[in-house]
């Protein structure tokens, strides 16, 4: 047999064997692609984020914006990094969603973290899934930085903002930078301490210039410490930055709102509603601009136009608790105490962590109903969630020391009065008035002596300091004190005649 015969005998017997070899090999060839996926991924996306960062440093965010999204759709990290960038132009349901997508593709610590911002931008928009989002957090990273401030802001939204304090402050101690700081001045803001907020917000500025959240946080103190004006320039500056930040329009309705300018509000507030479709805060607050401008006609004289239109907002909405304060206030300005109880009681059980409703019924019901007793509840509810308030402490204050109830007044005046600034001649008034029931007189004269520096027109004021001095035996100060009473207006039988006595020169026995 010739050569060539041999070799086509052998190429015929190899062939099936060849066969063989090839069906292995284009299996092996299906299968490496899968194999190698993430490996082969992973360069492109590093690659993608610094593609990305280099727009970003150009100025050219959207663009950057759509690298990391080609990116994410592979890439945990690149994903992570589309949600950071979101977040900080204040685009936060992008940012929501680019966390979700990133935790699912991460592991351990940045599973974690994703994780963790995810729960901190959840709860910043209202939504019922950031407990579970920062629980899962701490399960990926139990010691992480970012799980322990997704639990900072979860402990301070459950209404334990101490424990939000100790957390962010461990996360701050860990070099958490501008996020810890946020959740610092947030814990301490909701705690009611304004300038610790303050301080920490303005930290978490100086550490990330470009960040949203510690922005609208330090605008939300200013407006709550009565500097509405001072916030307003910030929120549009970080506007103008982040066309797409909902919380800074957010913010900036109700600093328009404070400063007087409920229809302009209206239009950020509208404009957060069109922005942030799933935000279950955003349509609220477009309720209370539209109650803030009805209260705009009560303080202008139009107060039953006013309730009629809250009427109408009412029965369209009857669950809203920004409704219905607006409402109660409208009927107390009306003197209708009645009235007022009755809507301010119904947001108090729509929104029972509503301060500012606690606090109104409290004080239709102390000032409309005569019955301070009654009005200590919500006033002490308001006054607990909002420890800082001077008005609400003020009020409480005075609702106990009325109710006969003098060991807790003085309690609770006495830190009020020792809030900084403070310059409320009621709360030091109804303080001397518990000092002298409780016959503590020397205590009752400096805290007298200061209401009527602050207020030297209350008739009341002075025949207290009256009393205290009479309490001391005080003859001549009596007199004194007396007597201002007495040319203010002052009727009270028993203390005129008193005063009447010892001015004919009888002695204080």
């Amino acid at each position: 047999m010739k050569r060539w015969s041999w070799l086509l005998v052998a190429a015929l017997f190899a062939a099936p064997a060849l066969a063989d070899d090839k069906k292995k090999e284009d299996k092996k060839a299906k299968e490496a692609p899968v194999a190698q996926a993430p490996s082969a991924q992973a360069p492109a996306a590093q690659d993608a984020v610094k593609e990305a960062e280099a727009k970003l440093a150009a100025g050219d965010a959207d663009a950057a914006i759509a690298v990391l999204e080609k990116a994410a759709a592979v890439d945990g990290k690149a994903g992570l990094r589309l949600g950071t960038l979101r977040e900080s132009r204040g685009e936060l349901l992008p940012a929501e969603d680019a966390y979700k997508a990133a935790a699912g593709k991460l592991s351990g610590p940045e599973k974690g973290e994703a994780l963790g911002r995810l729960a901190v931008v959840q709860d910043a928009r209202g939504i019922a899934d950031a407990a579970a989002s920062a629980e899962a957090a701490v399960a990926a990273d139990p010691e992480g930085l970012w799980p322990t401030i997704a639990m900072s802001y979860r402990r301070t939204h459950d209404g334990k903002a101490d424990e939000g304090v100790a957390l962010a402050q461990k996360a701050v101690a860990a070099g958490g930078g501008a996020g810890a700081k946020a959740a610092l001045g947030h814990a301490l803001d909701v705690k009611g301490d304004a300038a610790g907020a303050e301080a920490a917000y303005r930290e978490a500025i100086a550490a990330e210039p470009t960040a949203l959240t510690p922005v609208v946080g330090l605008a939300r103190v200013l407006r709550e410490t009565g500097r509405a004006a001072e916030a307003e320039p910030m929120l549009k500056k970080a506007i103008d930055a982040s066309p797409g930040a909902v919380e800074a329009y957010k913010e900036m309705a109700r600093v328009k709102i404070a400063l007087g300018r409920a229809q302009e509000a209206l239009a950020d507030a509208n404009l957060a509603a069109a922005m942030a479709e799933n935000d279950p805060e955003a349509p609220a607050l477009v309720m209370e601009v539209k109650v803030a401008r009805a209260l705009q006609d009560v303080a202008a004289g139009q107060t039953d136009l006013a309730i009629s239109d809250l009427n109408q907002l009412r029965d369209q909405n009857p669950d809203s608790a920004a409704v219905r304060l607006g409402l109660g206030r409208a009927h107390i300005t009306r003197r209708d105490g009645d009235a007022a109880v009755a809507e301010l009681q119904k947001a108090v059980e729509l929104d029972p962590r509503n301060a500012e409703a606690q606090y109104y019924l409290g004080y239709a019901l102390h000032m409309l109903k005569r019955n301070p007793a009654q009005a200590v509840g919500p006033l002490e509810k308001a006054a607990t969630a909002q420890p800082g308030n001077a008005t609400y402490a003020t009020a409480l204050g005075v609702a106990l020391a009325e109710a006969q109830q003098f060991d807790r007044a003085t309690e609770v005046l006495t830190k009020a009065t020792e809030l900084p600034g403070y310059q409320d001649a009621n709360g030091y008034a109804a303080l001397g008035q518990a000092y002298v029931n409780l016959k503590r007189y020397k205590e009752a004269v400096p805290v007298l002596e200061k209401a009527t520096t602050l207020a030297p027109k209350n008739a009341q004021a002075w025949a207290t300091l009256g009393w205290a001095y009479f309490g001391l035996k005080d003859a001549a100060n009596f007199k004194a004190a007396g007597g201002k009473a007495r040319a203010l207006g002052y009727k009270e039988p028993t203390f005129l005649t008193y005063l009447q006595r010892i001015e004919a020169g009888e002695a204080i026995k």
